[in-house]
């Protein structure tokens, strides 16, 4: 089978402009992520912003859905905490969110608003007792934050939408308030650990906020946050990921949680894949030991992203992000020749062939186009080589 990637298109100045207006105003502050509220975004090519073409998973939950989520439920039965929330028939969703495999379902508990947030190897559920961390002065608060960067709570009745924003006013997503609850949720692909939230009565359609921001205080702890689904350690690559990281000098604290992806090997060297809710990570492991790169990210290519991991005795890892449905990957690497990536569990990963080179040489990128089981294209765009 051959492949024939796309040639560099060269766009009219006045849609460059409009691109990139676009683009900027998508950028979200955190490890150099967009934050994307639609099915396509536009990169940044040698100057020349190109459509970059891709699908999000999208499966809400109908408003009015008796019950909760079973992931939900077995995540509150196992830890023995069924007691502390209303009977499983008078929960009823009210609506869900969803990014990539991270879906968030928004509940009336008891009448209480709850949040579970469900992802490949984790679920999180807020906890129905505690009270929203009000923002001083105001009914608006959070119930849930997680390390996925998933804020969710209840807004002040009179706000027909909110807008998140960082404390230094850079805007970070506009959603809409559910009627009837106040209640939002927001892919804010922020850190808790590291970010103030601060909100604002936003209406959507207009360009400029009607209210002041109030800074929203952290949320209160979750009821339940597990990982019911840990990765496969029984195949080589999970067999390879467990064990590095076993032999690491300190391991991380959700280490169960990742799943294995790409696995490479070269003599004694091996780089190994993983991914969880929150991160990406790959362990490398030589004759001297094993040593972790944790969200090593190169670039803002959107949704497939570069791992920055050393060379291995002489020869490059090309690793990296994918979307989840992702099952092929064709890279040009500037050889004459279109290469297979192979792509495993939403990671790329494949050692970069003799003689590799930036397709794009003021910007150091390849280009790559990857694709789903059905043969629709994901991404169609540049990706950083080196």
């Amino acid at each position: 089978m051959s492949h024939t990637l796309p040639p560099r298109r060269e766009l009219p100045p006045e849609v460059r402009e409009r691109m990139r207006a676009t683009v900027q105003a998508g950028i979200a502050p955190h490890r150099g992520r967009a934050l994307v509220a639609g099915a396509a975004v536009i990169v940044l090519v040698a100057g020349v912003l190109v459509g970059a073409q891709f699908f999000r998973s999208s499966a809400p939950v109908p408003a009015g859905s008796g019950g909760v989520d079973d992931r939900c439920w077995a995540a509150i039965e196992s830890a023995g905490k069924t007691g502390q929330v209303p009977p499983r028939e008078e929960w009823r969703a009210t609506g869900s969110h969803v990014l990539g495999d991270d879906v968030v379902t928004s509940y009336l508990a008891g009448g209480r608003p709850v949040f579970c947030e469900t992802t490949a190897t984790t679920v999180t559920v807020s906890d129905p007792a505690a009270e929203p961390a009000y923002a001083a002065g105001s009914r608006t608060g959070l119930l849930l934050y997680t390390g996925t960067g998933l804020a969710a709570g209840v807004a002040d009745p009179s706000w027909p939408a909110i807008e998140l924003s960082l404390p230094d006013g850079l805007g970070i997503t506009v959603e809409p308030v559910m009627s009837g609850t106040g209640a939002f949720t927001a892919f804010t692909a922020t850190d808790p650990a590291t970010t103030t939230l601060w909100a604002g009565m936003s209406v959507q359609g207009q360009k400029t906020r009607p209210g002041p921001r109030v800074e929203l205080p952290p949320a209160p702890a979750p009821l339940v946050s597990v990982v019911d689904r840990p990765g496969d350690r029984t195949l080589p690559a999970g067999r390879a990921l467990g064990e590095c990281l076993a032999t690491l000098p300190a391991p991380p604290a959700d280490a169960d949680g990742y799943q294995p992806g790409g696995l490479l090997e070269h003599g004694p060297y091996r780089v190994v894949l993983g991914r969880s809710a929150a991160h990406m990570i790959a362990c490398v492991t030589g004759p001297t030991g094993s040593s972790l790169h944790l969200d090593t990210f190169l670039g803002t290519s959107i949704p497939v992203r570069r791992l920055s991991v050393p060379a291995q005795a002489g020869k490059v890892p090309f690793v990296g992000l994918a979307p989840r449905s992702a099952t092929s990957m064709v890279a040009d690497f500037g050889t004459g020749e279109a290469v297979a990536v192979p792509v495993v569990n939403g990671t790329f990963a494949v050692w970069l062939p003799d003689g590799a080179k930036p397709v794009y040489p003021d910007t150091g990128e390849a280009w790559v186009r990857v694709q789903d089981a059905r043969g629709a294209a994901l991404y169609n765009g540049s990706v950083v080589l080196r």
